[in-house]
């Protein structure tokens, strides 16, 4: 049985890609930072871990409960993020810290801690953003973190590759998550007109890729947008 770690996995993105893991036979650890939620997964081949990605006492907690069920991993996808939608003048630092932390620091000391328990041929796997290749809203620290993403995953190729590990990053655009599903009609639809699928996409969308990357042995290194064709229009 394969082994897949996928964090921020408790809704959106993450848990469309824990489903698709699920589906195609592996073992599945979930992530959020609440309690144990209600999920319409096979209970006998997942386990939900509560830990707070945003600090090291959360790595170390996610990373000793999956230890303690498994010594091997074969898929770790890092999807947990947090954004700030704050303006230039409004952001204070525990703000900035907050996301850098998130998004770009506890990814990889955890990648740190797990590294020697990744399968030989297995996969590391990045969600990064649209806004980490172009920035189009105002959410300064997301943007900048995320593009520190890309670069985080392209440094760690060269790191993982004498193991045959892979890394690989997503750059998803508007995908329809319960974060954009609380944008009102009128900015939805002005967001769709700039997309040249006019739709935005969907989480499921996003786990197929996810899985594609995963599962091609070929692709290293690769930052893929996903984004239906953004500012084509």
């Amino acid at each position: 049985m394969k082994y897949a770690l996928v964090t921020g996995s408790s809704c959106g993105i993450g848990l469309a890609i824990a489903e698709k893991f699920l589906q195609n036979g592996c073992y599945v650890f979930i992530n959020g930072r609440g309690d144990n939620p209600q999920l319409p997964l096979p209970s006998e081949r997942h386990h939900y871990v509560s830990a707070d990605l945003s600090t090291l006492d959360g790595v170390s907690k996610l990373a000793e409960a999956v230890l303690a069920k498994t010594q091997k991993l074969d898929y770790l996808v890092l999807n947990a993020g947090v954004t700030c939608r704050k303006t230039l003048t409004e952001i204070e630092y525990s703000d900035w810290q907050t996301v850098m932390n998130t998004n770009v620091n506890m990814p990889f000391f955890l990648i740190q801690r797990l590294w020697g328990n990744i399968t030989d041929g297995g996969a590391v796997t990045f969600i990064s953003s649209a806004m980490s290749l172009k920035p189009h809203a105002v959410s300064i620290p997301y943007g900048v973190s995320k593009a520190a993403v890309n670069m985080l995953a392209q440094n760690l190729v060269k790191e993982f590759s004498p193991c045959g590990i892979r890394v690989n990053v997503i750059c998803p655009g508007f995908i329809d998550t319960e974060w954009q599903k609380e944008k009102p009609q009128w900015l939805r639809e002005k967001i769709e007109s700039k997309i040249a699928l006019k739709r935005f996409g969907t989480p499921e969308e996003t786990a197929d890729l996810c899985y594609a990357l995963t599962r091609n042995s070929y692709i290293n290194g690769a930052v893929v947008p996903m984004d239906g064709g953004y500012d084509y229009e």
